[in-house]
C-alpha cells in the first residue's frame, strides 16, 4: 500500500503578480515558488507523514522517479529546500520506500506506486488548472501532462 496526497485546502494562494505570469513563467519558478501545500505519505511499514512542499515540483521528482522505475532503476525524489530524501527501490515487485529522515522502511507493489503516482499527478494538474486557467498554457504544463501521460 502507498498513499500520496495534498491538502487542497493548505495550497498556498499566489500573489497577483504570479497569477498575471502563470502561462509563461518559467518551470524553475512554477516548481519551486508556486503551489505549495501540505503533502501526505504513507506505505505499508510505516505511518503516515505529512510535509510541506511545492507540490508541482514534488510531482515532477515523483513522475521521473516512476519512470526510472519503470526502465528498472531506482527513483528518488530530493527536497530542494532540504537534505531530505526519499528512493524507491525496486524489490522484484515490490518497491522499498526508503526515507533519509527515518531509519524504518516502506513498501509498496510496483503497481501500486505508479497508480498512486498517477492519481497524485492527476488530482494537482486537475486542481491547480480548475483554479488558474492559465496554467494550462505554460509549457511547464505540457510537459507535466506529457510525463503523466508516459504513465499510461
Amino acid at each position: 500500500m502507498i498513499l500520496v496526497d495534498f491538502d487542497r485546502d493548505s495550497m498556498r494562494e499566489p500573489s497577483e503578480q504570479q497569477i498575471e505570469k502563470l502561462g509563461s513563467v518559467a518551470e524553475w519558478q512554477l516548481r519551486y515558488s508556486y503551489f505549495e501545500a501540505q503533502v501526505t505519505l504513507a506505505a505499508d511499514g510505516f505511518e503516515t507523514e505529512s510535509f510541506r512542499v511545492p507540490v508541482l515540483d514534488f510531482m515532477y521528482c515523483l513522475l521521473l522517479s516512476a519512470q526510472a522505475v519503470r526502465e528498472g532503476g531506482e527513483g528518488r525524489v530530493s527536497f530542494t529546500e532540504s537534505d531530505m530524501l526519499i528512493e524507491f527501490v525496486p524489490q522484484g515487485t515490490q518497491l522499498k520506500i526508503l526515507r533519509s529522515w527515518n531509519p524504518v522502511a516502506g513498501f509498496c507493489g510496483t503497481g501500486e506506486f505508479f497508480a498512486a503516482v498517477s492519481r497524485f499527478a492527476d488530482d494537482c494538474l486537475g486542481f491547480i488548472v480548475d483554479r488558474y486557467p492559465a496554467f494550462r498554457d505554460n509549457p511547464t504544463h505540457q510537459k507535466l501532462v506529457g510525463f503523466r501521460s508516459e504513465m499510461a
